[in-house]
């Protein structure tokens, strides 16, 4: 459809594009505060979901290609244990354990454990406390240790509660493995 104004032909893009503007410029006009307050809040509340998970892990320069390769597997053990707690499958954690392990859960099991018991007591904590989510919060690595606290956010009886995980691994025969978990 066109239209002829004055011998000036528009067309409907023209018109819609028009039509946006002056809607738009009226929005602004009439409540340009609470509309950038509305920007900010989604901005930030987006922004704390999208870029958190990186912030915990700080990226260094190592002097040799292997210690380079040798923190990027400690970083991916660290990763596989969170998926393990966001997916709610502890087989994502479980080739990790070393064949004995240190687990405080809450203080209600506390104590050294082999590989088959430390799988089935983290089990049990996930499907008592269904996660909601899981991030890592910061970390710390040395020559033969690392380790890392996060936020697991579960839902129990409507309410949205708190535990701190933290994970420390030990580095054994060119493996970064699990030496404990503690959850407060």
């Amino acid at each position: 459809m066109q239209i002829f104004l004055k011998n000036k032909k528009i067309n409907d893009n023209e018109i819609i594009f028009d039509y946006f503007c002056i809607k738009f410029k009226g929005i602004l006009l009439r409540k340009p505060i609470w509309f950038i307050l509305q920007f900010i809040l989604v901005y930030f509340s987006l922004a704390d979901e999208l870029f958190a998970q990186d912030n915990w892990w700080k990226e260094k320069k190592y002097k040799s290609e292997e210690k380079q390769k040798k923190f990027n597997n400690c970083k991916l053990v660290f990763l596989s244990i969170s998926d393990g707690l966001v997916y709610g499958n502890v087989s994502y954690i479980s080739p990790y354990f070393q064949n004995e392990v240190y687990l405080n859960i809450q203080n209600t099991e506390k104590g050294y454990y082999n590989r088959e018991q430390c799988s089935y007591i983290l089990e049990s904590f996930i499907s008592n406390n269904p996660v909601s989510s899981f991030k890592w919060r910061n970390s710390s690595r040395s020559e033969n240790y690392a380790f890392a606290v996060g936020k697991y956010k579960y839902k129990k009886n409507g309410f949205i509660n708190n535990f701190l995980i933290s994970v420390s691994l030990k580095y054994i025969n060119d493996l970064w493995l699990i030496d404990q978990i503690i959850v407060n």
